[in-house]
C-alpha cells in the first residue's frame, strides 16, 4: 500500500513538473480589443467641396433690357407703380435669383417711368395671399395677382432659360405686363440685343449653363 502512494505522489509531481514546463514555454499572445467598425479614422472619404464658379454681372445683362421697357408706351394712367416679379428660372440649373432681382431693383429704381413697388410691401402681400417667400413654382398669373393686391398697374417678370457661362451669353426675356387686362404692352429678349453681355468675375455665384 505504501508503494503504492509513492507512486502515485511520484506520478503527481512528474505531470506537476512537466505542466510547469510546457506552461512556461507557451509563447505569450497578446490580446487586442475589438475593432469598432463605426469609429472614424484619418483615411475617411472627405466630401468635395462645392464647386467654384464665376460671378455674373447681371447689371449688364439686364440694363439694355430696362432700358427698353421703360421706353414703352403707356396708357394715360396716373399710377405707374410697378411691381418686379419674383424671377421664372426654366434654365433647369440652380439659379440666383436673389441676385437678379436685386439688379433688377436698382436698375429700375434709376429710370424716371415707374415706380417701383418697396419689397418689403411685397413680402407683406406674399403673406396675406399665402405665396411663399422662397415660392419656386412662379407664373405670370400669381404675379398679375400679388400686383392687383397692392393697387399696381404694371408687372415686371422676368423669365430665365439659360444662365450666362464663360462662352455664351444669356438667354432671357422680360415682359412688361398691365395688371388689369394682363396685356403683355412690350417684351424684350435676349436675340433683340445684337450681342448679350458675358461678363464673369469673382468666385462666388453658382453658374451652371444647360438650358
Amino acid at each position: 500500500m505504501k508503494q503504492f502512494k509513492g507512486i502515485f505522489v511520484t506520478s503527481a509531481l512528474i505531470l506537476a513538473l512537466t505542466g510547469c514546463h510546457l506552461i512556461s514555454n507557451t509563447p505569450k499572445v497578446e490580446v487586442k480589443p475589438p475593432v469598432d467598425e463605426t469609429q472614424s479614422s484619418d483615411t475617411a472619404v472627405i466630401e468635395m467641396p462645392p464647386q467654384i464658379v464665376k460671378q455674373t454681372d447681371w447689371h449688364l445683362i439686364l440694363s439694355p433690357f430696362i432700358n427698353k421697357l421703360a421706353n414703352t408706351s403707356l396708357a394715360s394712367f396716373d399710377n405707374k407703380l410697378i411691381l418686379i416679379s419674383d424671377i421664372q428660372n426654366r434654365s433647369g440649373d440652380y439659379l440666383a435669383s436673389n441676385q437678379i432681382d436685386e439688379a433688377l431693383h436698382q436698375l429700375m429704381h434709376k429710370q424716371n417711368t415707374f415706380t417701383v413697388v418697396n419689397k418689403q410691401v411685397i413680402n407683406q402681400a406674399k403673406q396675406t395671399l399665402g405665396i411663399s417667400a422662397d415660392d419656386k413654382l412662379v407664373s405670370r398669373g400669381k404675379m398679375i395677382g400679388l400686383a392687383k393686391s397692392i393697387n399696381a398697374n404694371y408687372v415686371l417678370f422676368t423669365t430665365i432659360y439659360k444662365v450666362p457661362d464663360e462662352s455664351h451669353g444669356a438667354d432671357l426675356a422680360m415682359e412688361l405686363i398691365l395688371t388689369q387686362s394682363g396685356e403683355i404692352l412690350a417684351r424684350a429678349t435676349s436675340k433683340d440685343f445684337s450681342k448679350q453681355p458675358n461678363i464673369n468675375e469673382g468666385s462666388n455665384q453658382v453658374i451652371e449653363d444647360n438650358k
